[in-house]
């Protein structure tokens, strides 16, 4: 599989050394990260899938949404679950859209137990 060119971005970074050095440990510190919680075991891959399309969704970042909707359908999402998903941010960001007020003052109550 081919490796993506790098961006204009970063190959503009590598002309102040300072920032070059920071930005490669940076990089390497987001990659660690995104393994752990791309490749972790507490989900299955249908619900890590899911999750991640969620968050795009809400993001609204199209390409993103494009690149884990992919990913969930060679996963096995099915078109009904993806739909319900999308569903699920839909209903979640009309209620925000409704109340803003409600969630901003409402103080947040802390549950009796966790994990």
């Amino acid at each position: 599989m081919a490796t993506a060119a790098p961006s204009i971005a970063s190959q503009l970074i590598q002309l102040a050394p300072e920032v070059r050095d920071s930005h490669a440990s940076f990089s390497d510190g987001y990659q660690n990260f995104f393994n752990a919680v791309f490749n972790g075991g507490a989900l299955d891959p249908k619900a890590r899938a899911a999750v991640a399309l969620a968050a795009a969704l809400l993001l609204g970042r199209e390409e993103m949404v494009r690149s884990f909707l992919a990913a969930a359908k060679q996963i096995g999402l099915r078109n009904e679950e993806i739909g319900q998903v999308a569903g699920i941010v839909e209903v979640l960001k009309l209620d925000a859209l409704q109340r803003p007020a409600q969630a901003a003052a409402a103080p947040v109550k802390k549950a009796n137990t966790c994990c």
